[in-house]
């Protein structure tokens, strides 16, 4: 396997939401994680499907593509994040730490991505 800077990203950035996903489902404290995250179980499982998945296209040949467009999804659910807390239709338990490492993840997939030689 070639070590692309997408491929590593995504093996990172992948680990680290696996991980998040996680440990989210041991929450206790009224379902704060670290004391600053917001969990639930629906926001649990998205970050393992999209930790996941980046963990899987780490070891794709188009990596570049999939790390862009799950950061186009991570970017999608921040700012659907901002119009959302608040308000009934927050399923996924977003509050602003949430979505600050919402939009800061997209921004790291994209440069990544979009930045990357085809």
């Amino acid at each position: 396997m070639r070590r692309s800077p997408s491929r590593l990203t995504a093996l990172a950035v992948g680990g680290v939401l696996v991980l998040v996903g996680a440990v989210g489902f041991t929450a206790s404290d009224e379902d704060w994680l670290f004391g600053i995250l917001s969990v639930n179980p629906a926001q649990n499982v998205m970050h393992l499907v999209i930790g996941a998945a980046l963990v899987a296209c780490s070891f794709s040949g188009r990596a570049p593509q999939l790390v862009s467009l799950l950061g186009t999804l991570l970017l999608a659910i921040g700012i659907a994040g901002l119009f959302i807390i608040s308000t009934p239709l927050n399923v996924i338990a977003v509050n602003g730490a949430a979505n600050l490492l919402h939009f800061a993840s997209a921004a790291v997939l994209l440069a990544v991505g979009l930045g990357a030689r085809r």
